[in-house]
């Protein structure tokens, strides 16, 4: 006999397995959405507000022997200002393809 509540599959057929699907693809995409996210993090740093503080301002350090932290500071400042207008040309490229694809 059989219980009642059970169920049975004719033929003993089992289940298809299912593939695990990441939250999140680790592909190209991704790979630039994380880049334009640390880009615009890095844009956004306000040195009369944030980097002076801390002893980073560009103005300050122009005079320093050449150190990682000068060239993270050299970094810092091209990116708030060569790419301020290339970043907000992705950032619309990217909430557009995002808003159309999905």
């Amino acid at each position: 006999g059989t219980r009642a509540g059970s169920r049975h599959r004719a033929g003993g057929a089992a289940r298809p397995a299912r593939r695990a699907e990441l939250g999140m693809g680790l592909g190209l995409g991704s790979l630039f959405l994380a880049t334009i996210l640390v880009l615009n993090g890095l844009a956004i740093l306000n040195e009369e507000r944030f980097l002076r503080r801390i002893g980073w301002g560009y103005e300050e350090n122009l005079q320093e022997p050449p150190s990682f932290k000068k060239q993270v500071i050299n970094l810092l400042y091209a990116v708030r200002v060569l790419l301020r207008v290339p970043l907000l040309g992705l950032n619309v490229l990217t909430i557009l393809v995002k808003l159309l694809m999905g």
